[in-house]
């Protein structure tokens, strides 16, 4: 599966390295719909990772779905609060 990273993707200074090791070993993926719900020409669905860079840093990576095996990396930054506990979970299984 490729990666492509939209500008936004990198606006909290994560690297693209970091970004898609945590697409690659994440602890936790889900879909949700978008923050102002479905609209003409936005994708209904973002794909959340959760998971930790190489250095252990917890990270939140959100991707929406390209062209064929193809994800669009739309958000990614350090761990917010919002899916610390599904991140903590997840993390419970992981070890």
């Amino acid at each position: 599966m490729s990666v492509r990273f939209a500008r936004s993707a990198t606006k909290h200074r994560i690297s693209k390295e970091s970004i898609r090791h945590v697409i690659a070993h994440c602890g936790l993926s889900f879909e949700e719909p978008p923050p102002t719900g479905p609209d003409e020409g936005v994708p209904d669905r973002r794909l959340v990772c959760l998971g930790d860079d190489a250095t252990g840093r917890p990270l939140e990576v959100i991707a929406v779905e390209g062209r064929k095996d193809e994800l669009i990396v739309i958000h990614a930054m350090e761990l917010r609060n919002k899916y610390r506990s599904q991140y903590e979970e997840a993390k419970k299984w992981r070890l």
